[in-house]
């Protein structure tokens, strides 16, 4: 028995150095070095406004953004940033944070990257301004219409047409402070299907010919 017991013993004694052992070697496996930070570029708006992206976080721009996020604003209408891909859908509000923010919506964001797809079949880029206004009682949508820019591609225009509409905001005050905003949107294609120029040109025709 004394025997036995020794044996147990002596197993355990090599059984818990081995866990150890492999469980290290694992956590090896699947470390992942740090992803690159970029540098961080002055706030759009001004130091004294804070930078919130589309999970409803605190975040800064850097030099891997967007050049769309990176630029200076020169409109102090402009609240938000959207930039949206078949893959992605980024947004940095760059304004007004402590008075109105967009309530965190992935689902829909990821149905707006989506529609994108069956457009990847040429690289391009497009975007549009589009401008919003509330009611000074009940912060509910009036107005929704492109403001000085609008997509060259009409089909990507009505894209960012239904993402605004679907959009919900949070107020910080019972009485609305924010009744307008802007929301400048880019919208990037990428060719994913190896269709030449020329074939998207007879693609096209063909879409035109069915309308008819």
């Amino acid at each position: 028995m004394i025997r036995a017991l020794f044996f147990r013993i002596s197993l355990i004694g090599l059984v818990v150095p081995l866990l150890f052992l492999l469980g290290a070697c694992a956590s090896s496996s699947v470390h992942k070095p740090d992803q690159p930070k970029g540098e961080v570029v002055p706030n759009p708006a001004g130091e004294s406004e804070i930078v919130i992206n589309e999970e409803g976080d605190e975040v800064k721009i850097t030099t891997l953004d967007p050049q769309a996020f990176q630029a200076v604003s020169k409109d102090t209408a402009e609240y938000f940033r959207v930039y949206i891909t078949s893959d992605s859908y980024k947004v940095r509000q760059i304004r007004g944070a402590k008075f109105i923010k967009r309530k965190v919506d992935k689902g829909g964001d990821a149905l707006i990257s989506e529609e994108l797809v069956k457009y990847n079949r040429i690289n391009f880029s497009d975007d549009g301004i589009i401008l919003v206004i509330l009611n000074g009682n009940t912060g509910a949508v009036e107005t929704i219409r492109f403001n000085t820019r609008v997509p060259r591609i009409n089909d990507l225009a009505k894209i960012i047409q239904n993402d605004v509409t679907r959009w919900s905001m949070e107020h910080s005050e019972e009485k609305p402070v924010v009744t307008k905003y802007q929301i400048h949107y880019t919208i990037k294609l990428e060719n994913k299907s190896g269709t030449t120029r020329d074939g998207v040109k007879e693609d096209l025709k063909k879409e035109v010919i069915k309308r008819k």
